[in-house]
C-alpha cells in the first residue's frame, strides 16, 4: 500500500508517493504554493485547489487510483491557522506519541489525512511576558525531520540537532529521545533578504552561496564576531569595490556574517547545559557552512554531519514513525 505525504511550508508544497513498507519514495512532486499565498488570498481554497490537483498529476503520472492510497499524512505549515487545518500546537516535552496523539483527522482529495501538530514551548497566550517570549519557541514540520534523523542515527546522551534553512531551527534532545524544546532564528530568510534588497544585491549578482570556501567564511564570521553585524554586512560592498574576492567569496562571506548570529543564538540557548552532541542537517551547503563555525565555538562537543541520504530520508521516516506510533 502507498502512503502520501505532504510537507507544506510558506512558499512551497511537497507531494510525495511512498511505499509505506519499504519507505521508499515512488515519485515526488514540488509546487510553487504555501501558506503565503493563502496569507495574501484571505483564504486557503487556492492552497487546497493547488494540493489537490499536485495530487492528481502525480497520481495519474503513475497510473494510480485514489484506492491505491492507504491515507495522507501532512505536515509542516499545511496545520497552522493559514493551512488546511489548523491543529494546535502541542507543548514541550514532548515524545513521537504525543506528536500521534495530537495528530487530527481530516480529508484532502477525498483520501483520509492525518496532519502531524508542530510543537510550543510553553503554554502561554497573548497575556505572555518579555520573560516568557525569552524562552518561548514554536516549530511545524521540523519535528517530523527530528524524529527521522534520530531514528536513523546511532546516537545515545543529550544533545542538539541543528537545521539551518530558511529559519535556522536548533531542538534540543533528551537521552530517552524526547524533544525538550526548541529555538529558531531568522538566519535564511536574512541572507534572502539581504541578497535581494538591499545596496549588496548588485555585489552578490552570482546569487547565494555556490561552494563553501572556509576562508571567507570565516572572515564574514570573524569580522560580525569584532565588528558586529551591521558592519560586516557593508564588507560585502567594500569587498566588491576594493578587492578581487569574487561573487562565491562574497557569498561565503555574507553566510557567514550571519550564520556568526545564529551561533551566537545557539550558545545562549545551551549555556550550562552538558551536551554529548550536535547534530547537522539540511542542505549539504548550509550543513558543511554551519558545521564548519560551529567547530569553531564548540570545540569541546562531537559535531555530526548528519549524510545526505540520512537528511533526504528523514521526513519520509519521521512522518511515518509518528503516524505509525502505537
Amino acid at each position: 500500500m502507498y502512503v502520501i505525504l505532504i510537507d507544506s511550508g510558506t512558499t512551497n508544497t511537497r507531494i510525495r508517493i511512498v511505499d509505506e513498507q519499504s519507505k521508499t519514495v515512488i515519485d515526488a512532486l514540488k509546487i510553487e504554493v504555501g501558506v503565503k499565498n493563502a496569507a495574501m488570498d484571505k483564504s486557503n481554497k487556492g492552497l487546497k485547489t493547488a494540493i489537490e490537483q499536485g495530487i492528481k498529476e502525480v497520481l495519474d503520472k503513475n497510473a494510480l487510483e485514489i484506492s491505491d492510497i492507504g491515507h495522507i499524512i501532512a505536515s509542516g505549515m499545511i496545520t497552522s491557522n493559514l493551512g488546511l487545518r489548523e491543529v494546535p500546537h502541542i507543548v514541550a516535552p514532548a515524545n513521537v506519541d504525543d506528536f500521534r496523539k495530537g495528530m487530527e483527522k481530516d480529508e484532502i482529495y477525498g483520501i483520509s489525512c492525518y496532519f502531524i501538530p508542530g510543537m510550543k514551548n510553553k503554554a502561554i497566550d497573548g497575556s505572555g511576558t518579555l520573560e516568557e517570549i525569552r524562552e518561548m519557541d514554536i516549530m511545524r514540520g521540523e519535528e517530523v525531520e527530528v524524529f527521522g534523523l534520530l531514528e536513523q542515527m546511532d546516537i545515545s546522551g543529550e544533545g542538539v540537532i541543528v537545521l539551518p534553512g530558511s529559519h535556522t531551527k536548533f531542538v534540543r534532545v533528551s537521552k530517552d529521545k524526547q524533544l525538550i524544546s526548541c529555538f529558531s532564528t531568522l538566519g535564511g530568510e536574512l541572507v534572502q533578504a539581504v541578497q535581494s534588497n538591499t545596496i549588496l544585491s548588485s555585489s552578490l549578482e552570482d546569487g547565494l552561496i555556490d561552494t563553501l570556501e572556509t576562508e571567507h567564511l570565516e572572515n564574514g564570521y570573524l569580522k560580525a564576531k569584532t565588528e558586529g553585524l551591521t558592519r560586516s554586512l557593508f564588507g560585502v560592498r567594500l569587498l566588491d569595490m576594493y578587492t578581487a574576492v569574487s561573487g562565491n567569496q562574497r557569498a561565503n562571506y555574507l553566510l557567514g556574517a550571519i550564520y556568526h548570529e545564529d551561533v551566537q543564538a545557539l550558545k545562549f540557548y545551551t549555556d550550562g547545559l552538558d551536551l554529548d552532541w550536535l547534530i547537522v542537517g539540511g542542505s549539504e551547503i548550509l550543513k558543511n557552512s554551519m558545521s564548519h563555525l560551529l567547530s569553531l565555538e564548540f570545540s569541546d562537543k562531537k559535531i555530526i554531519k548528519a549524510s545526505q541520504e540520512v537528511v533526504e530520508q528523514s521526513y519520509i521516516t519521521g512522518s511515518i514513525m509518528i503516524h505509525d506510533n502505537h
